[in-house]
């Protein structure tokens, strides 16, 4: 069945096909050139029906104009709603919408509530002008879904309706990905962007709490100074601040604490050490582990609580050490431990010398010192010679040596 002609709705129609769903494989689709629906509640009761061009939905309010769909809707143009009298699809319903096609736009006067969207086909999808909402499960496989200025809001709480092979939610501006959280799984943004460099730099967030709230995120694929953000303004520990993208992160309940995961690619990015947020300067936010997902590197900020200044920054270590010239290991816990105190430090060998010349100490390991003993035993008060040789995480070299007073 092949029907290509406009398929218009003017007055109230209830159309069903009660068909089940094994055979929608068997049939061929319902095909229509063009669906105009000025107020008709339409029921798609399992059913494929293909859509060869554009959507309209133009309701003035006076009628329902809702779709009660648990088929499928193949979308072949742009989708356009105007339906005043409110959601085009009804609540509660399984059913998807699939844009496949090219280059497709969701646009219109009213926001669009899908019960599941897939993004098919080929080209960008994006929003003209409006947020989007998604009840269930967004699919992006391995396309762009361009929001512009706006937000697509996914509003189920499962850590697994946001799907996708390759694509990603790219945006400007205030726009966005929104996702409602209610566990303390962890939820995948992947958030990216075609605008110059193709970059797709997702986020992970885990909530430590399993309490309702929503996060958005944005991919800011451009130099932070360009938005405000001056790279130049930062904290002393804080060498670069990554000059070709930065994140925005929000969230509703500012109070909430959650995990953090920023991703780049280490070839193309080059190698980070922390995160920075920015408070009228870059600030380090503190400890961080590294992960890798995604066919990405990561960095994890565990418990973070501040959500109120929302850019977010990879940024370097100051590389640097530093070694005391006198300490004091008689057990009164200050200053009894000689360490190698510095700043992106991977590579460490800490060696230490009597007046003699006989070594008295070596550490590979930047978190282990020296406690003032030789084969177990306190040594004498006076003066020691250290070497520090190593590699910083930027590639630089370490190579310093200076003199340590033991006093008891």
């Amino acid at each position: 069945m092949d029907n290509c002609y406009i398929f218009k709705i003017s007055h109230f129609k209830r159309i069903t096909k009660g068909c089940c769903a094994v055979f929608l494989f068997l049939l061929p689709a319902i095909s229509f050139s063009q669906l105009m629906n000025n107020g008709a509640l339409i029921m798609n009761s399992n059913n494929m029906f293909v859509i060869n061009a554009n959507v309209f939905h133009q309701n003035d309010g006076s009628t329902d104009g809702s779709i009660a769909n648990a088929g499928d809707f193949f979308i072949r143009g742009n989708w356009v709603n105007d339906n005043l009298s409110g959601n085009v699809f009804a609540a509660g319903y399984s059913g998807w919408v699939h844009l496949d096609d090219t280059a497709q736009s969701i646009a219109g006067n009213t926001i669009t509530h899908f019960n599941n969207l897939e993004l098919a086909g080929t080209g960008t999808k994006k929003l003209i002008g409006i947020d989007t909402e998604i009840e269930d499960t967004l699919a992006l496989n391995n396309l762009e879904f361009d929001a512009g200025s706006k937000t697509v809001f996914v509003l189920a709480s499962g850590t697994g309706v946001v799907t996708q092979t390759t694509g990603f939610v790219s945006s400007i501006n205030d726009g966005g990905l929104s996702r409602n959280t209610l566990s303390t799984g962890t939820y995948f943004f992947p958030v990216g962007s075609n605008m110059g460099t193709s970059r797709f730099r997702p986020v992970d967030i885990t909530p430590n709490t399993a309490t309702a709230n929503t996060f958005k995120v944005r991919m800011a694929n451009v130099d932070a100074t360009a938005d405000g953000y001056d790279r130049a303004l930062k904290e002393t520990t804080i060498g670069a601040v990554n000059p070709n993208f930065y994140h925005r992160i929000s969230s509703t309940n500012t109070a909430e604490s959650a995990d953090i995961t920023l991703y780049y690619d280490e070839p193309t990015d080059g190698k980070y050490d922390m995160m920075a947020q920015w408070k009228n300067e870059w600030k380090n936010v503190g400890l961080l582990t590294t992960t890798a997902n995604y066919g990405l590197s990561g960095l994890t900020k565990y418990a973070h609580a501040d959500f109120n200044t929302t850019p977010f920054a990879l940024a370097e270590v100051v590389p640097g050490v530093f070694v005391a010239n006198v300490f004091s290991p008689n057990g009164d816990g200050s200053n009894d431990i000689l360490h190698v105190l510095g700043k992106g430090i991977e590579e460490l060998q800490f060696v230490i010398y009597d007046r003699w010349g006989e070594k008295v100490f070596e550490t590979s390991n930047v978190n282990t010192g020296w406690d003032g003993t030789f084969r177990g035993k306190p040594m004498n008060i006076g003066v020691f010679v250290y070497f520090v040789k190593g590699k910083f995480n930027n590639g630089e070299t370490i190579d310093k040596n200076g003199n340590v007073t033991l006093l008891r």
